[in-house]
């Protein structure tokens, strides 16, 4: 079943979680970026301060040990030894520091002297922008790979002299101030930063893990809270819909016992425990076979003074348990009847409609005839009574005539507010008398009100109630009352009395044409009475018990419109 539910606030929550994760994570890794970068100059930069203190020391060194007079005969053999002395002074660096090597070139890039035993090594490595550099700016750094080592290169203009006798304006280019290079080994540099940078990443897998792990719970909480939710809602709604539906329900275990009712079926199972009982026993005392529900099909089951419907569907979950489904059709009953009722006074009214008038015209001649020989054979009997028993019958088949045309065409109607104190006022004074000869008495309301009806059918509805009333009346102390009262839906006109009442087969067939336990009745009273509440709209109820008395209500909907004059 599809229903449609409140909006999911979980899903805000979810996404804002979601977008706080991304957001983190993207300044995680920005932070980390960035802090390797800083961390990786910070390297960088610590390389280049301890390449300038080697370029100072070994400045310091070698000024102090090659001190060179400004001119000698024997400069030549000088200056091979204060190379070979400076050769050993670099070498003595490259043991004791970080540089891996040192070399003194003129701005022509030649080789003054080295530390390495090829001075060309570094030497063809170097692109052509650092000479430029280290003329222009005075230094120059880069990174290179040396022997298979990374090392940084520190590039500058040193203080110190070739040693040459000329003075710097007039000697030649590679007789100006040298260019000194340096290469400070990076391997431990680097896997410092390595190992910084491990670290880094890391923590910031780790954080990120973690916030990831952590989002991941709460989308599963608030899933599972949001599942729940929503399956509350729904059991909710089920119950709703099951607790307010029409139709009752029962929910039968494997072995027919009862484990569930609806309120429905509570109320059209009145009078029987249902929680916890066989339904078998239950249909057994109603007079249901068990099995006939069996079928899967509909089957009608009378209880009391309900009709019910029943029907048992399997569950196809593999429990066993099915479901039995009550419906109550008992308006659905009366509607048929009442159906059925209106056919047959269709069929009497055509019928009545087709031989009324052939049946009075010979009727009138041989009333006529009755009342002529009632009067030549007055006083000799029992001629005399037999004349006047065929008037007598004479006038109550006319009668019959009378109301079979009634219910054939009834008359237009005009409806107006009529006081029922009037028209009860009328009945009591037409029937007092009659309700006195039976040793019982007429009673009304003393202020009824008014009802939204034709007043001369309402005169006629009350009259053959009453009089249905009286014949019903005890030897003594009966009583007949003229009631009403009043609701939302309109009025209500009762006329009650303390009779012999009806059976229940009696009651089913009270409405029907020429039904009647009276020995000199029509059968027509009530069917008429019915006639005139289709007329207004209305209805008519009955409640009866033998020895329990009779009350006949007449329902008068309020604004009942003036119904279209019959074509």
């Amino acid at each position: 079943m599809d229903i449609a539910l409140p909006p999911r606030s979980s899903r805000t929550i979810m996404l804002m979680a979601t977008m706080a994760v991304f957001v983190l994570g993207l300044a995680l890794s920005f932070s980390t970026w960035r802090n390797l970068r800083q961390q990786q100059e910070s390297f960088h930069e610590h390389a280049v301060v301890t390449a300038r203190a080697i370029a100072a020391g070994i400045e310091i060194n070698l000024r102090r040990e090659l001190r060179l007079p400004p001119s000698s005969e024997h400069a030549t053999a000088l200056l091979n030894l204060q190379r070979a002395m400076a050769k050993d002074i670099l070498k003595d660096y490259i043991a004791r520091s970080d540089a891996r090597f040192i070399g003194l070139y003129n701005p022509m890039g030649h080789i003054l002297f080295s530390s390495h035993d090829d001075p060309k090594a570094i030497h063809g490595q170097l692109p052509t922008i650092a000479w430029a550099s280290m003329g222009n700016a005075g230094e120059w750094t880069g990174e290179m790979n040396f022997e298979g080592r990374p090392i940084m290169v520190l590039g500058r203009i040193s203080h110190l002299s070739a040693g040459l006798d000329c003075q710097d304006e007039q000697c030649p280019p590679e007789h100006k101030p040298p260019m000194l290079l340096i290469g400070v080994d990076m391997t431990q540099h680097l896997e410092a930063f390595g190992k910084y940078r491990r670290t880094a990443i890391l923590q910031t897998g780790y954080i990120l893990a973690v916030t990831i792990v952590f989002w991941l719970l709460l989308m599963g909480f608030l899933q599972r809270k949001e599942q729940g939710q929503r399956l509350a809602r729904l059991e909710s709604f089920n119950a709703r819909l099951l607790d307010n539906m029409p139709d009752g329900l029962l929910t039968l275990s494997a072995e027919g016992t009862i484990v569930a009712a609806n309120p429905a079926a509570q109320g059209l199972m009145d009078g029987f425990r249902l929680m916890g009982e066989p339904l078998a026993t239950i249909l057994d005392s109603l007079g249901l076979p068990p099995e006939k529900i069996g079928s899967q099909e509909w089957t009608t089951l009378a209880t009391g003074d309900k009709h019910l419907e029943i029907r048992q569907l399997p569950l196809r979950d593999g429990s066993g348990q099915s479901l039995v489904l009550l419906r109550d059709r008992t308006e659905l009953a009366g509607l048929e009847r009442e159906l059925h009722l209106n056919e047959k006074l269709a069929a009497i009214g055509r019928m009545a409609a087709g031989v009324a008038h052939e049946i009075r015209n010979p009727l009138s001649a041989l009333r006529g005839f009755a009342q002529f020989f009632a009067k030549k054979l007055a006083g000799r009997e029992p001629e005399e009574l037999y004349a006047r028993t065929m008037v007598q019958e004479a006038d109550r088949l006319n009668r019959v005539i009378t109301d079979l045309l009634f219910l054939a065409r009834p008359r237009r109607l005009t409806f107006d507010q009529v006081p029922l104190a009037e028209v009860f006022g009328e009945v009591h004074t037409l029937l007092s008398m009659d309700a006195r000869a039976k040793n019982g008495r007429l009673e009304q309301d003393p202020a009824p009100g008014t009802v939204t009806a034709d007043r001369d059918a309402l005169k006629q509805a009350l009259i053959n109630l009453t009089m249905n009333g009286i014949e019903a009346l005890p030897e003594s102390e009966g009583v007949i009352r003229l009631q009403s009262r009043e609701d939302d839906k309109g009025t209500w006109v009762l006329v009650r009395d303390n009779g012999r009442g009806m059976t229940a087969e009696e009651r089913e067939h009270a409405l029907e044409p020429f039904f009647t336990t009276r020995d000199k009745g029509t059968g027509l009273g009530l069917a008429i009475v019915h006639t005139i509440m289709q007329e207004h709209g209305g209805g008519i109820d009955i409640e009866t018990a033998p020895d329990g008395g009779t009350t006949v209500s007449l329902f008068f909907p309020r604004n009942h419109s003036q119904p279209e004059s019959p074509s």
